[in-house]
């Protein structure tokens, strides 16, 4: 009980005596009411007591997960019970409940935000996470991530929510999937776009050079074969080309027409572009 405390776990203990079966039933629902374990301390006398009958049938009707150390490592336990988890020393017994009290942590706060998203009216299923991330509602996809979403969950049509946020120029949302893990190379089922990809296709170009900055391949193709740089010069963006060219993009990578962002540079002449192209070369 101490070891538990020390690490921020509430504990209580009870001290079985002959005088236990004239307590009342609500003084137990008292004290055991808000437990979400019980752990029964035997000696070979307590094996076979009909208190220890009462806490196992107790704990079995509230689900209340049950477990034995037993004192005297010579107790064999009855059949009834050998259901029940047992612990060979005291150390054993403290990691499995501090473990349990990690695990009890964790589906709290999922349930707390999921508790969250519903008081803000947010149904919670993937398409609500979508619309949250199209709708550039960081708190909101905060909380679906903590409620147990992963990052790179994916809306109905394929495409994974960190391109979603791409296409629709959330840089915060970025910020947030990257951080809680989400694969910035991600490509998603619709063209095969990388969220690169989408940032070159979007124009944006404070979320371009912070995907460059935090390691994005540059060099990844649609399912046409096209490249960021592609799309960058399809679009007459130099501002983008330049960016791309600095992180590394190569600009000979054709597509499946067999053109490459060199090829299409000159079939648009911008001067700029070609002068960048040029320059890289």
């Amino acid at each position: 009980m101490l070891r538990l405390e020390a690490e921020g776990y509430e504990s209580i203990g009870l001290k079985f005596n002959d005088r236990w079966r004239i307590e009342t039933h609500s003084r137990f629902d008292t004290i055991l009411g808000g437990a979400s374990h019980a752990l029964c301390i035997l000696d070979r006398q307590d094996s076979e007591s009909a208190w220890f009958a009462y806490i196992v049938g107790l704990a079995r009707g509230r689900s209340m997960p049950l477990a034995l150390y037993l004192l005297d490592p010579g107790i064999e336990p009855l059949g009834w019970i050998d259901d029940l988890r047992v612990f060979p020393d005291l150390n054993a017994v403290a990691e499995y409940y501090l473990g349990e009290g990690e695990e009890w942590e964790v589906k709290e706060k999922r349930r707390q935000a999921k508790s969250a998203l519903l008081e803000l009216g947010i149904s919670w299923h993937a398409e609500s996470f979508a619309q949250c991330v199209r709708d550039g509602d960081t708190k909101a996809a905060e909380l679906f991530i903590e409620s147990g979403f992963p990052p790179d969950i994916r809306e109905k049509t394929g495409v994974p929510m960190l391109c979603l946020a791409a296409r629709h120029k959330h840089l915060s949302i970025v910020e947030l999937l990257l951080e809680h893990g989400a694969d910035i190379d991600v490509q998603s089922d619709d063209r095969g776009y990388s969220p690169l990809m989408d940032a070159a296709q979007q124009g944006d170009g404070r979320l371009l050079r912070y995907l460059l900055d935090k390691g994005a391949n540059t060099d990844l193709q649609s399912k046409d074969g096209q490249t960021a740089i592609v799309l960058a010069v399809g679009r007459s963006d130099a501002d983008i080309v330049e960016a791309l060219l600095s992180g590394g993009a190569d600009p000979d990578i054709a597509d499946k027409l067999g053109l490459t962002a060199r090829k299409y540079a000159k079939l648009f002449h911008d001067p700029r572009i070609d002068a960048a192209l040029s320059a890289g070369a």
